[in-house]
């Protein structure tokens, strides 16, 4: 009795801090989308390759004080390291620009349709990488599920332009290219989370600054902006804070679980934005609507709960108290 309640103890709490992670990871995203949002089309600041750019040398000076300070233990970087990372580090590079474009952009309304497919890609390459770290065959059911209420929830008519069903198709291909790829190579590998993160951090950096002095529109960068105003400085720093932060997050979440488990929390987050946006600006919309919506999240949570579950029973099986690092 001791040891079931134990066990059950430990499910909740792993259930718990997922849930946590879950609400934290909206909350940044959500932040990062309404700062960026305003930052660009107040100041119509339209350079997503270079925020992405600052982002990463923040990224990579806030490691490297960590690192001197001995608050974070992480391994040299090596170009055998770089290598097996560098393409995740593209893949998510250019998944970042996508992103940050499509949070700007007036018609990305097609882009967020097609980020809802996202676990199916997961799903699929689950399969075709063979990761040790799988979904049983009831959670591969309730993945469809949500999948399929996510979808039905989204769906209306598009008036987009043809470059944002590009943008979003590539976004969707790099997006789960670069979470399977994360987790197969630290499956693999045996690599920490700060580890991973810190060799795509270097990896990202070469990429970022060759595409942007290749951009034509780079050499506008200065003249688009109000370099001494203490308010565009300000939204500045925000939005490299928030973006180096929700990096981060997706690395960490997908590292302590899985790529499935991380694009599940995506579409989860876009179903609750969506889901406020209804309260918050009164929209009408048929029950049907909000059922599917309502029953993607739970699902979402239902996922959560199961993964806790199957994580336990491994750890069980294996022998292994601690929480298990992929």
């Amino acid at each position: 009795m001791a040891i079931a309640g134990s066990q059950h103890s430990r499910r909740w709490l792993l259930c718990s801090c997922w849930l946590l992670a879950w609400v934290f990871y909206t909350i940044c995203s959500a932040l990062s989308d309404f700062f960026n949002s305003v930052f660009i089309s107040q100041y119509r600041f339209r350079f997503p390759g270079f925020i992405v750019l600052c982002q990463t040398l923040l990224t990579f000076s806030t490691l490297q004080l960590l690192k001197q300070a001995r608050l974070l233990k992480i391994q040299p970087y090596l170009l055998e390291n770089g290598e097996i990372f560098l393409l995740p580090s593209i893949c998510f590079s250019f998944h970042s620009i996508l992103i940050l474009w499509a949070g700007t952009s007036s018609n990305s309304t097609v882009f967020t349709f097609i980020r809802r497919f996202t676990p199916l890609a997961n799903l699929a390459l689950t399969r075709t990488f063979n990761l040790k770290r799988r979904a049983s065959s009831s959670s591969v059911l309730l993945v469809l599920l949500v999948i399929l209420c996510s979808v039905l929830a989204g769906i209306h008519s598009f008036n987009d332009e043809a470059v944002v069903y590009i943008y979003g198709l590539l976004n969707l291909v790099l997006e789960s290219i670069y979470l399977t790829m994360l987790q197969k190579i630290c499956e693999d590998q045996k690599r920490s989370v700060g580890d991973a993160y810190y060799t795509c951090t270097i990896n990202s950096f070469p990429l970022l600054l060759v595409y942007c002095l290749l951009h034509p529109e780079t050499y506008q960068i200065y003249p688009s902006g109000s370099w001494t105003s203490l308010i565009f400085l300000g939204f500045f720093s925000l939005v490299l804070l928030l973006g180096c932060v929700l990096r981060f997050l997706t690395c960490l979440c997908t590292l302590l679980s899985s790529a499935l488990m991380m694009s599940m929390m995506e579409g989860a987050k876009i179903n609750v934005l969506t889901i406020r946006n209804i309260m918050a600006y009164e929209w009408i919309v048929s029950p049907t609507h909000l059922t599917t919506l309502l029953i993607s999240v739970s699902g979402v949570g239902i996922f959560i709960y199961k993964n806790c579950e199957e994580t336990n029973i491994s750890k069980r099986d294996n022998g292994n108290p601690t929480l298990k690092s992929i």
